[in-house]
């Protein structure tokens, strides 16, 4: 799929399971940071997601589903790479599954209150300003 038309699946709640990889994700966002700008990038994937989710029977849990922390994390970093001048391959490639460690400790970032809502990092901050925390 290309990078508009994840963007659309994931606003609309018709993105594939099997496109819902975290490549996927990123480049999603990507587009979103492009068409919207930060701030309405992530107010669209914050609402975006869960829906998604529901939409494929995934709960969104103290254990599963939606993570506030993440996609704030996740959406933070796109944006810096759209900001550097990214596309939407080299962004996702950029933006690895691995980003928040050596930020939180594995029990702060795996808590429910870090699916909830945004929680600060216990090790450090990343590299990049933070949208929407």
């Amino acid at each position: 799929m290309t990078p508009d038309e994840l963007a659309d699946g994931l606003l609309a709640g018709t993105l594939p399971q099997s496109e819902w990889t975290h490549a996927g994700h990123v480049r999603a966002t990507r587009t979103l940071v492009c068409r919207l700008g930060p701030d309405e990038a992530l107010v669209a994937v914050r609402a975006a997601i869960p829906r998604r989710n529901e939409a494929h029977g995934v709960a969104n849990s103290d254990t599963g589903g939606y993570h506030e922390t993440l996609t704030v994390l996740h959406a933070s970093a796109v944006a810096d790479a759209v900001a550097h001048g990214c596309d939407a391959d080299r962004a996702a490639a950029e933006v690895g599954r691995d980003l928040p460690d050596g930020l939180w400790t594995r029990t702060l970032i795996e808590a429910p209150r870090a699916r909830r809502v945004w929680v600060e990092p216990d090790i450090a901050r990343p590299a990049f300003p933070l949208i929407g925390a």
